[in-house]
């Protein structure tokens, strides 16, 4: 499934180390990355917004591959007993309260949704067939909706963990339609071979990892695909339901 025509925003990382830009040149390019769209990489370099054709670059290195990951933001649980033979709590203070780190996705190349309460629910893997109906071209999954149900939300958090040197902009979410008990790609309007597919906001979370912000996506079947695969993540969004 391609992600062609899709546009996406990268929020402005946080990390200290510098992002490296390789042009199929050969040259390097030292700086912070931007964001991305469809034709061009925005890279910030001496604070001045430099743009680069896509096809103009080979890769892109998030900070150093020595430095740690950065962590993902962490969530307040039950305060920590304290080891025996550690400093008391002085009188009148208030002690800081543990904090748990959240965790990051297992399968590599798999997305994620995380809940509110922080905890990640696997999305639903298939493999699409391509299929052709008279000029229009579409990718199928079986069944008419996903057994992964989220319920609506201004904002959706979905992660994923890529191999390095993996572009998080070759995801892609599709809509879906559902057709004689399964599910389908819809067209991009006046493109009848190209799948629709709806933008989101790509932040980086670790060295390797990714979440991945859908605002106000409605009630309906989709699916998260990476360019030049037939693997589909797919869930469905039913108001006010339950997720499980």
């Amino acid at each position: 499934m391609t992600g062609r025509g899709i546009s996406l925003l990268f929020a402005l990382l946080l990390a200290a180390q510098a992002d490296t830009l390789t042009l199929k040149d050969g040259r390097r390019v030292t700086g912070r990355w931007w964001s991305a769209d469809a034709s061009q990489i925005h890279f910030l370099v001496d604070n001045q917004l430099q743009h680069y054709a896509r096809p103009d670059v080979s890769s892109v290195t998030f900070g150093s591959e020595a430095a740690a990951p950065v962590p993902a933001p962490a969530a307040p649980q039950a305060q920590a007993q304290p080891l025996s033979g550690s400093a008391p709590t002085q009188a009148g203070s208030q002690p800081a309260p543990a904090v748990r780190m959240l965790r990051e996705p297992e399968e590599t190349g798999a997305v994620y949704f995380r809940n509110a309460s922080g905890e990640l629910i696997p999305l639903e893997k298939n493999l699409a067939t391509e299929r052709k109906s008279g000029a229009t071209s579409y990718w199928e999954m079986p069944a008419a909706q996903s057994r992964v149900r989220l319920k609506t939300a201004p904002d959706m958090l979905f992660v994923v963990r890529l191999a390095k040197g993996i572009d998080p902009a070759t995801l892609s979410l599709c809509p879906l339609a559902a057709a004689k008990g399964s599910r389908r790609t819809k067209a991009e309007p006046g493109h009848k071979k190209i799948p629709l597919t709806l933008p989101f906001t790509i932040a980086k979370a670790g060295e390797s990892t990714y979440n991945l912000t859908v605002k106000d996506l409605g009630a309906g079947e989709y699916a998260f695909s990476p360019e030049g695969s037939n693997d589909s993540y797919c869930f469905g969004v039913d108001a006010g339901a339950p997720e499980r």
